[in-house]
């Protein structure tokens, strides 16, 4: 083998050794590295019977309480009631800071998290996402967390 071509193909190795640790990493179901993770204090407990599910939750306020997570973001989850055990999840994120940040907020129902990608929220903006939850029968507690990035 000529030398050009063994020093050619150390380089390569030698590239492909830096890339193995890309190659192998995970973000989890994210879009964005994190720079912030923050669980959300309000939690939601689904109960479905034969007929519709009914949706129940409570938040506690304190004095001097914003609501602001990772230095001024607020994740105000909704959920609303559907048919035949159905339920939809609405999460907004609200910027109230002075830089854009790119959110996403990770639902746990049960013992399964799921990744809802927010995207992109300008400085004072609110940006909001959704999803659709088929809840068997019995009692389901939802809760959340804010996963945010630059």
């Amino acid at each position: 083998m000529p030398p050009i071509l063994r020093s050619r193909l150390a380089l390569l190795a030698l590239l492909g050794a830096f890339l193995i640790p890309i190659g192998m990493s995970s973000l989890r179901g994210l879009t964005h590295v994190l720079t912030c993770k923050e669980e959300a204090e309000q939690p939601f407990t689904v109960v479905v019977t034969d007929g519709d599910p009914e949706v129940l939750s409570s938040m506690r306020i304190g004095r001097g309480d914003t609501g602001q997570l990772c230095g001024g973001l607020t994740l105000e989850t909704k959920a609303r009631a559907g048919t035949g055990g159905n339920i939809t999840l609405i999460l907004p994120i609200t910027n109230l800071t002075e830089h854009p940040w790119r959110g996403t907020v990770s639902v746990l129902i049960g013992k399964t998290t799921i990744p809802v990608d927010i995207g992109a929220v300008p400085a004072g903006e609110t940006r909001q996402d959704s999803i659709d939850l088929e809840l068997k029968k019995g009692t389901t507690e939802l809760n959340g967390s804010l996963l945010i990035g630059p």
